[in-house]
């Protein structure tokens, strides 16, 4: 198998698992818990255009924006100057995750592109392409992590309010 499989096979996987993957956090979701900020988070200043910081909403949303960088950077590479990347129009959950979806899909073709020596020639930050998607794979799933903390105190949360 060669290395670029192997790094789809961790991308797709850490989507698409039955568990611990970012796909599986979000289902069941309700309006009111992807809005849902716990007070730790009260005092971080908000970014127009982007739900409230440790929201499940700020995570999607965030990820998204992410993915459609990390696609640009993919393609523009290598690059010494990040591209601007606005954040997404979109505010409710079910959009940012089929917004999600999409994006991820166009990062996914871009990196169906390459071939094993691509990986070790310069991306971005200092990093090579095979450095650079790796820490894309961690940086999904150490927010999938959050996902599913945020899930467990809106949980928590909501039981204390219940008599």
């Amino acid at each position: 198998m060669s290395q670029v499989a192997q790094l789809l096979r961790a991308f797709d996987d850490s989507w698409s698992h039955e568990c611990e993957s970012l796909r599986s956090v979000p289902q069941g979701v309700t309006p009111e818990e992807s809005s849902w900020q716990d007070s730790s988070y009260a005092a971080e200043p908000l970014v127009q255009g982007i739900p409230e910081a440790g929201a499940i909403r700020w995570d999607i949303a965030h990820l998204e924006h992410c993915a459609r960088h990390y696609t640009a950077i993919l393609r523009e590479r290598p690059i010494t100057d990040e591209p601007l990347t606005p954040p997404s129009e979109a505010t409710d959950l079910p959009d940012l995750i089929d917004r999600l979806e999409r994006v991820r899909r166009a990062f996914r073709r871009e990196i169906e592109k390459l071939n094993d020596k691509d990986l070790l020639t310069p991306c971005a930050r200092r990093m090579n392409v095979d450095e650079f998607l790796l820490m894309t794979i961690r940086h999904e799933a150490w927010h999938a992590g959050q996902l599913a903390v945020i899930r467990h105190l809106y949980r928590h949360h909501t039981s204390k309010l219940v008599p």
